[in-house]
């Protein structure tokens, strides 16, 4: 029976979650009992830099807790072929469960497996770089490492399971990307539900979402210079992990039913801009939060400037691309994003000039 929230319906509100999400300082060694509650067997994908780290880990709490494991690692390609290479690596293997471990490339090749085959999934961030582990939504990407599709599960996750003794250990840099992901999802989702914004459940936003999106960004102006602080520390406080909540939880639930808007479409014009396909997917948001701004008529506002500056995360597109940058380059991102459905969930209709004008501006502002 076809999906019925593949077609726009004005008349639907929809909010989706995970089942569980589970936080906490050193527990990845409890996913056994997480996952025996959905299954006997499982596939453990996990990026091959990270697997080292966790793997004594999550097979001795596995085998605890009777739940068999095959092991795939994830070598970093994201593509159309991913999920099938995975799949027949795993053979006529049918474990029950996908454990996708890692970043959010790993975690969406996880996604991709547990698509294919129809599996339940369980999702461990070990870096807090963006909010992929609550979503029901994966992206591939051609050759040239731009994106080229976004993909949907049936169904969130079953389990996101975040250890932040873990995440903390990850660098510095990467948390300052999950910030910047994180900082966009009230504008966002403000902007969506003001307007006739569609969200990715291709319905119009709950209440509730702006909502979460908005707690999200109180909780980072809150707590983010001092969680940044302790980012790369291996040491969590109090303020590392309410950051973590709002980065992974609440701006995942944000996103995914409050609905995206500029910061994310220009994520599909930015790496045109020579130096830009190589920065993480949270300062090219980062950057793009900021035309955002300039087309609501609005300056930035001056805790999240501040949080810019104390995180380096990028105040200008020069200083995302660590190159000069021209009108042409403006035009490129403009005129590769103006299709992108989100730009549709601003308030208003945009065209290539506003685009273009706001980037000029926002690089003036910057000088």
């Amino acid at each position: 029976m076809p999906d019925p929230l593949t077609v726009f319906d004005a008349q639907l509100r929809v909010f989706g979650a995970p089942s569980r999400y589970i936080q906490g300082r050193g527990i990845l060694d409890r996913i056994g009992g997480f996952a025996a509650q959905i299954g006997t067997s499982a596939v453990l994908v996990a990026d091959v830099h990270i697997l080292p780290l966790v793997e004594d880990t999550l097979r001795q709490s596995l085998d605890k807790a009777g739940v068999s494991l095959v092991i795939l690692p994830f070598e970093g390609q994201l593509g159309i072929k991913t999920a099938q290479r995975l799949s027949a690596a795993l053979g006529d293997r049918t474990p029950e469960i996908v454990v996708a471990t890692g970043g959010g490339r790993a975690i969406d090749a996880g996604k991709a497996l547990a698509d294919l085959r129809g599996l339940k999934l369980i999702t461990v961030p070990t870096v807090a770089s963006n909010d992929a582990p609550t979503s029901k939504n994966y992206v591939l990407y051609d050759e040239n490492d731009i994106l080229l599709e976004v993909r949907h599960l049936a169904r969130n996750p079953n389990f996101v399971v975040v250890d932040t003794a873990l995440l903390a250990g990850a660098p510095q840099s990467m948390f300052a990307a999950g910030l910047g992901d994180a900082l966009s999802k009230k504008a966002e989702a403000l902007a969506c539900a003001s307007g006739r914004g569609v969200t990715m459940f291709r319905a119009r936003p709950t209440r509730l979402a702006p909502a979460i999106a908005t707690l999200c960004h109180d909780t980072l102006v809150t707590h983010g210079v001092a969680a940044y602080n302790a980012a790369g520390s291996g040491e969590p406080n109090e303020a590392f992990d309410a950051a973590v909540e709002a980065m992974i939880l609440m701006a995942g639930l944000g996103f995914e039913s409050g609905g995206l808007s500029i910061p994310h479409a220009l994520t599909r014009g930015l790496p045109l801009v020579p130096g830009v396909k190589a920065k993480p997917h949270g300062f090219q948001v980062a950057y793009g939060l900021l035309v955002h701004h300039q087309l609501l008529g609005e300056a930035l506002p001056p805790a999240i400037a501040a949080l810019y500056r104390h995180t380096g995360l990028p105040l200008s597109l020069r200083a995302l691309a660590g190159n000069p940058v021209n009108q042409e380059h403006f035009l490129a991102v403009a005129e590769a994003s103006i299709a992108v459905p989100h730009i549709l969930n601003f308030p208003h209709p945009l065209t290539v000039d506003d685009l273009v004008e706001a980037m000029h501006t926002v690089e003036g502002e910057a000088a």
